[in-house]
Protein backbone atom coordinates (compact mmCIF):
# COMPACT_ATOMS: atom_id res chain seq x y z
CA UNK A 1 0.00 0.00 0.00
CA UNK A 2 2.79 2.40 0.94
CA UNK A 3 4.57 1.68 -2.36
CA UNK A 4 1.43 2.49 -4.34
CA UNK A 5 1.11 5.90 -2.65
CA UNK A 6 4.77 6.71 -3.29
CA UNK A 7 4.48 5.66 -6.93
CA UNK A 8 1.30 7.70 -7.35
CA UNK A 9 3.03 10.76 -5.89
CA UNK A 10 6.01 10.38 -8.21
CA UNK A 11 3.78 10.02 -11.27
CA UNK A 12 1.66 13.03 -10.24
CA UNK A 13 4.80 15.14 -9.65
CA UNK A 14 6.15 14.19 -13.09
CA UNK A 15 2.84 15.05 -14.75
CA UNK A 16 2.70 18.43 -13.02
CA UNK A 17 6.23 19.29 -14.13
CA UNK A 18 5.61 18.04 -17.66
CA UNK A 19 2.31 19.90 -17.81
CA UNK A 20 3.91 23.12 -16.54
CA UNK A 21 6.44 22.97 -19.40
CA UNK A 22 3.69 22.52 -22.00
CA UNK A 23 1.57 25.30 -20.53
CA UNK A 24 4.58 27.64 -20.46
CA UNK A 25 5.33 26.84 -24.11
CA UNK A 26 1.68 27.42 -25.06
CA UNK A 27 1.99 30.88 -23.49
CA UNK A 28 5.42 31.53 -25.02
CA UNK A 29 4.33 30.76 -28.58
CA UNK A 30 1.01 32.60 -28.35
CA UNK A 31 -1.26 29.52 -28.48
CA UNK A 32 -3.44 30.83 -25.66
CA UNK A 33 -4.41 33.87 -27.75
CA UNK A 34 -6.73 31.62 -29.77
CA UNK A 35 -7.11 28.42 -27.68
CA UNK A 36 -8.35 27.71 -24.17
CA UNK A 37 -7.66 24.50 -22.29
CA UNK A 38 -11.40 23.90 -21.90
CA UNK A 39 -14.00 26.02 -23.68
CA UNK A 40 -13.89 27.65 -27.10
CA UNK A 41 -12.24 30.89 -28.04
CA UNK A 42 -11.56 31.67 -31.70
CA UNK A 43 -10.08 28.17 -32.02
CA UNK A 44 -10.97 24.79 -30.48
CA UNK A 45 -10.11 24.12 -26.86
CA UNK A 46 -7.03 21.98 -26.30
CA UNK A 47 -9.27 19.39 -24.67
CA UNK A 48 -11.25 19.11 -27.92
CA UNK A 49 -8.06 19.04 -30.01
CA UNK A 50 -6.73 16.20 -27.86
CA UNK A 51 -9.92 14.15 -27.90
CA UNK A 52 -10.50 14.60 -31.64
CA UNK A 53 -6.92 13.68 -32.53
CA UNK A 54 -6.94 10.63 -30.25
CA UNK A 55 -10.24 9.52 -31.75
CA UNK A 56 -9.45 10.02 -35.43
CA UNK A 57 -5.67 9.66 -35.54
CA UNK A 58 -5.01 7.13 -32.77
CA UNK A 59 -1.30 6.35 -32.51
CA UNK A 60 -0.54 9.15 -34.99
CA UNK A 61 -2.26 11.83 -32.87
CA UNK A 62 0.98 13.35 -31.59
CA UNK A 63 2.55 13.62 -35.04
CA UNK A 64 -0.67 15.10 -36.52
CA UNK A 65 -0.78 17.77 -33.81
CA UNK A 66 2.91 18.54 -34.38
CA UNK A 67 2.25 18.88 -38.13
CA UNK A 68 -0.67 21.26 -37.51
CA UNK A 69 1.43 23.41 -35.19
CA UNK A 70 4.40 23.53 -37.55
CA UNK A 71 2.64 23.71 -40.95
CA UNK A 72 -0.71 25.19 -39.97
CA UNK A 73 -4.11 23.73 -40.86
CA UNK A 74 -7.59 24.67 -41.99
CA UNK A 75 -11.01 23.04 -41.75
CA UNK A 76 -10.14 20.25 -39.31
CA UNK A 77 -12.80 21.16 -36.73
CA UNK A 78 -16.48 21.31 -37.78
CA UNK A 79 -17.35 24.01 -35.22
CA UNK A 80 -14.64 26.22 -36.72
CA UNK A 81 -15.24 25.94 -40.49
CA UNK A 82 -13.41 29.19 -41.24
CA UNK A 83 -10.74 28.68 -38.60
CA UNK A 84 -7.16 28.74 -39.79
CA UNK A 85 -4.21 27.57 -37.69
CA UNK A 86 -1.24 29.66 -38.83
CA UNK A 87 2.04 27.85 -39.48
CA UNK A 88 4.76 28.06 -36.84
CA UNK A 89 7.86 26.82 -38.70
CA UNK A 90 10.37 28.26 -36.22
CA UNK A 91 9.31 26.26 -33.16
CA UNK A 92 12.11 23.79 -32.30
CA UNK A 93 11.32 20.07 -32.62
CA UNK A 94 11.74 19.48 -28.87
CA UNK A 95 9.19 22.22 -28.12
CA UNK A 96 6.79 20.79 -30.74
CA UNK A 97 6.98 17.41 -29.01
CA UNK A 98 6.41 18.93 -25.57
CA UNK A 99 3.47 21.00 -26.83
CA UNK A 100 1.87 18.01 -28.57
CA UNK A 101 2.29 15.82 -25.46
CA UNK A 102 0.79 18.55 -23.30
CA UNK A 103 -2.16 19.09 -25.65
CA UNK A 104 -2.87 15.35 -25.69
CA UNK A 105 -2.67 15.25 -21.90
CA UNK A 106 -5.52 17.77 -21.72
CA UNK A 107 -7.91 15.15 -23.10
CA UNK A 108 -6.62 12.20 -21.14
CA UNK A 109 -6.39 13.87 -17.73
CA UNK A 110 -10.10 14.61 -17.71
CA UNK A 111 -10.83 10.95 -16.95
CA UNK A 112 -12.97 10.41 -20.03
CA UNK A 113 -10.43 8.75 -22.30
CA UNK A 114 -11.90 7.83 -25.66
CA UNK A 115 -15.49 7.55 -24.47
CA UNK A 116 -16.51 11.16 -24.97
CA UNK A 117 -18.21 13.44 -22.53
CA UNK A 118 -21.87 12.84 -23.26
CA UNK A 119 -23.68 10.97 -20.55
CA UNK A 120 -26.92 9.00 -20.45
CA UNK A 121 -29.81 10.65 -22.22
CA UNK A 122 -27.54 13.02 -24.12
CA UNK A 123 -25.98 12.83 -27.54
CA UNK A 124 -26.68 10.34 -30.29
CA UNK A 125 -28.47 7.03 -30.08
CA UNK A 126 -31.89 6.11 -28.78
CA UNK A 127 -31.70 7.97 -25.46
CA UNK A 128 -28.47 6.29 -24.43
CA UNK A 129 -25.81 8.93 -25.12
CA UNK A 130 -22.30 8.17 -26.27
CA UNK A 131 -20.50 8.37 -22.91
CA UNK A 132 -21.08 4.77 -21.89
CA UNK A 133 -18.44 3.24 -24.14
CA UNK A 134 -21.05 1.77 -26.48
CA UNK A 135 -20.47 4.04 -29.46
CA UNK A 136 -23.36 5.06 -31.64
CA UNK A 137 -26.42 2.94 -31.16
CA UNK A 138 -28.30 1.68 -34.19
CA UNK A 139 -32.07 2.07 -34.21
CA UNK A 140 -34.12 -1.03 -33.44
CA UNK A 141 -35.20 -3.05 -36.50
CA UNK A 142 -38.67 -2.39 -37.85
CA UNK A 143 -40.88 -5.38 -38.55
Amino acid sequence: MKTAWILTGVVAANLMLWGADGAALAQKYGCMACHNIVGKKTAPAFRGVANRNMRFNGANAKSKIMQSIKNGSKGLYPNFPNGVMPPNPNIPQSDLETLADWILSQGMMRGRGMRGSMGPGQGMGPGRGMGQGRGMMTPPPTN
